[in-house]
C-alpha cells in the first residue's frame, strides 16, 4: 500500500502565471507517485497593491501595469504552454489591483477542508488565467465557491470573521521565514531532509530530487499513452489543458 513519504509545499499565488504553468508538472507527479507524495499550498501574496508594485526583472510597474502583465503572461504561456486570456488585465486596468483577496478566498476554502482548498485554488487559477474572470472580486469568488460545492455560508463567514485573512498572514510569515520572495517556490520535505527549489521547476528536476532524497525507494507508476488513459485522466480531473494531457 502506498504511504506518504515526501511532501511538496508549493509557495504560490492564484494570479501567478508560472504557478499556473506548474500545474501540469504537479499533476504528473500525482499520477506517477500517487499518495507517496503529498502536495500542499502556502499563499505568498504576489501583489498587495499594484500602485506600489514593481518587478524590474519582468518589466512590470507604473501606470501601464495592465499591458505589462498581459505581455508577461503571454510570453510565459508561450513557454509553459498553459492557456491564458490576457484580456482580463484590460478589463481590470482601472481597479486598485491586489492578489491578496484571491489568496484570502483560498484560505476561506481551505478552512473547510484541505482537499476543497486545493479544488478551489485550481478553479481560481482556471478562472483568472483562461476564463477572463476577476478573481479578486467577491462575487466571482462566491460563484466559484458555489460551483465546486463549498458551503457558501461557511465560506463567507471565514472571510468576514477574518479567519481566512489570519491564515493568509500566517502563510506570508512562513514565506518570510523561509526567505521565499518569488513564486512558485517548492519545499521538498522527507527522509529527514528539506530542499527549497526556487522558481518554475521542470518535472525532471523534481524526479531527480525524489530519487536522491529517497535513495530510489519511491515506486513509480509507468504511464500509458492511449485514448482510454486520456479519458480516465479527464474523468478524474475535469477541466484539463492539452499540455496537461501531453505531460501524462
Amino acid at each position: 500500500m502506498e504511504r506518504k513519504v515526501l511532501e511538496i509545499v508549493s509557495f504560490t499565488d492564484p494570479y501567478c502565471t508560472w504557478c499556473w504553468g506548474s500545474e501540469p508538472i504537479l499533476r504528473k507527479i500525482q499520477e506517477v507517485y500517487g499518495k507517496q507524495v503529498s502536495i500542499s499550498f502556502v499563499m505568498g501574496g504576489l501583489v498587495e497593491d499594484i500602485r506600489n508594485f514593481s518587478d524590474p526583472g519582468a518589466g512590470i510597474g507604473g501606470e501601464q501595469w495592465h499591458k505589462q502583465v498581459a505581455e508577461h503572461w503571454a510570453e510565459a504561456s508561450r513557454r509553459h504552454k498553459m492557456p491564458v486570456d490576457v484580456e482580463v488585465y484590460y478589463d481590470i486596468k482601472d481597479d486598485v489591483f491586489s492578489t491578496y483577496p484571491a489568496c484570502i478566498a483560498f484560505e476561506a476554502a481551505k478552512l473547510q477542508s484541505e482537499e476543497m482548498g486545493k479544488l478551489y485554488l485550481r478553479r481560481l487559477r482556471e478562472a483568472a488565467a483562461a476564463e477572463r474572470m476577476a478573481i479578486q472580486h467577491s462575487d466571482v469568488q462566491v460563484a466559484l465557491a458555489d460551483e465546486i460545492g463549498l458551503n457558501r455560508d461557511i465560506f463567507l463567514e471565514n472571510i468576514q470573521s477574518k479567519k481566512a485573512e489570519n491564515a493568509f498572514r500566517e502563510d506570508i510569515a512562513e514565506c518570510l521565514q523561509r526567505g521565499v520572495r518569488g513564486f512558485p517556490s517548492f519545499l521538498l520535505r522527507g527522509f529527514g531532509e528539506e530542499i527549497l527549489l526556487r522558481g518554475y521547476t521542470p518535472y525532471q528536476t523534481f524526479d531527480n530530487w525524489f530519487r536522491e532524497l529517497s535513495k530510489n525507494q519511491l515506486e513509480q507508476k509507468e504511464l500509458q499513452a492511449g485514448l482510454p488513459q486520456v479519458f480516465d485522466f479527464i474523468s478524474r480531473y475535469g477541466k484539463v489543458a492539452p499540455i496537461e494531457v501531453a505531460c501524462v
